[in-house]
């Protein structure tokens, strides 16, 4: 490797690690920090009426009365904002989508859960997000609703990260709250993996110095 080519790549790496320092900021700087690298060890999130892949996935109650508890969870990766809800057995058992309200770095957006066509049925019934502020589906955005005889409804959804104005990984904090199942509000784990990509950038760039100093060294 030539003594150009050598510097063109360090010079490459240290621009990508350079315009990537936000990522190694401090706690409380509101930006993604290495320590929260363990949020993207989760499984990822399929909507398709199975709910194995929420099983590794932070729960919590949601509730007014603790006799009748729900409960949620809230996932994003580096393209989707997931939701998880089980609704209370046996009182509330019947699932209740309206006003779903996510917020997305400050910014409030609330939309209804309904059945594709017809009402929600036994089994697995697909539904779409309607944006409550103009009654229009949200394109790419999915849900779909289990019942089960002696349980609570199950649903999951998705909205995808680029119906929101901020490109996805500048997205920092995404939550949801639903009056008509509680006043508890869920913040999202998981991570964008742009960090992974900066930190190991920073790696290559620490050892191709070392590499280089220490052949220099040799000669």
């Amino acid at each position: 490797m030539t003594r150009k080519i050598q510097l063109l790549f360090i010079s490459i790496l240290v621009t990508l690690l350079l315009i990537s320092v936000p990522v190694f900021a401090a706690e409380g700087d509101d930006v993604i920090v290495l320590s929260d690298a363990e949020a993207t060890d989760y499984v990822g999130i399929t909507i398709d009426g199975y709910f194995s892949d929420w099983s590794d996935k932070p729960m919590s109650p949601i509730y007014y009365d603790p006799g009748t508890t729900h409960t949620g969870s809230l996932y994003r990766d580096e393209n989707y904002v997931y939701l998880y809800i089980k609704m209370s057995y046996p009182n509330y058992a019947q699932f209740n989508g309206y006003g779903y309200s996510f917020t997305v770095d400050g910014k409030i957006h609330t939309y209804d859960i309904l059945p594709v066509s017809g009402s929600i049925g036994d089994g697995n019934t697909t539904m779409q997000v309607v944006r409550v502020n103009g009654h229009q589906p949200v394109p790419g955005a999915n849900g779909i609703v289990n019942r089960t005889t002696g349980e609570g409804d199950r649903m999951e959804m998705r909205i995808p990260l680029t119906y929101f104005p901020k490109q996805p990984d500048m997205i920092k904090t995404i939550t949801f709250q639903s009056d008509n199942l509680g006043p508890q509000v869920l913040t999202a784990t998981g991570t964008p993996t742009l960090p992974f990509i900066i930190a190991g950038s920073g790696v290559v760039v620490a050892s191709l110095g070392y590499f280089f100093q220490k052949r220099k060294r040799a000669k």
